[in-house]
């Protein structure tokens, strides 16, 4: 992992124990920066605090070797970290079974756990049986999930979950994004990479903002002269 100033124009390397980072998401500007990654050696993606003022990464669970965190998201309100989680020996178990019987892989259980950042303890919010957690995102009491009942298959679902009581609702959208998509900071809507055609992605591809309420998507920014290969929706704060 590195930085970069944009004052200075200086590039620094802030790790060298990891194998792989699959996600980087800052917090506050003390707080941690929160990682998925690989540790050198192992196979699954640990949830990762990385200290900006001591320069050091802790792990969560460091011994926990099962735990895939597959989906990370920083809420800025209420300055807690929630993460979709499922099990690497139930991954394999559903793999073997999909090679064998050449049937489309049934994804392992997700599960979504609230991680407060000073603290550390976690508490569970909501599982899904044999439902990916593709990617998900927060706001206030509000968490967005996008789902899938299979492996890189379709259909895509998209529901909103109450972090409080854990209730989840599904939610029809027109849009087909697997990902980069971000609950805005008043959860009235959504910011998306993607384009407003649900048939083809890259028709019109860019950055759009969908509200909940008009079930108007608006243009945001659009890729022109480019490619847009990610995004990260951040508070200003």
């Amino acid at each position: 992992m590195f930085s970069y100033d944009l004052q200075s124009k200086k590039t620094q390397q802030l790790s060298n124990e990891l194998f792989a980072i699959n996600y980087i998401g800052p917090t506050t500007k003390t707080g941690p920066i929160i990682l998925s990654a690989v540790k050198k050696g192992e196979r699954v993606l640990k949830t990762v605090l990385y200290d900006k003022q001591n320069h050091k990464l802790e792990f969560m669970d460091d011994k926990d070797l099962d735990s895939n965190t597959w989906a990370v998201s920083y809420n800025t309100e209420a300055n807690k970290t929630y993460l979709a989680r499922f099990s690497e020996n139930e991954r394999e178990k559903q793999r073997n079974i999909s090679n064998k019987q050449q049937k489309a892989m049934v994804p392992p259980d997700y599960t979504v756990v609230e991680l407060n950042n000073e603290t550390k303890q976690e508490r569970p919010i909501i599982s899904l049986k044999k439902e990916q957690i593709i990617s998900l995102s927060s706001t206030g009491n509000q968490l967005f999930l996008i789902t899938s009942p299979s492996i890189n298959r379709p259909p895509i679902e998209y529901s909103l979950v109450d972090s409080k009581t854990g209730e989840r609702r599904k939610l029809d959208l027109p849009i087909s994004s697997r990902s980069d998509v971000y609950l805005s900071h008043d959860a009235k809507g959504i910011y998306y990479l993607g384009s407003t055609s649900k048939q083809d992605f890259n028709k019109g591809r860019g950055i759009y903002y969908y509200d909940f309420a008009t079930k108007k998507i608006e243009p945001v920014f659009l890729q022109e002269n480019g490619f847009i290969n990610n995004f990260m929706l951040v508070s200003r704060e």
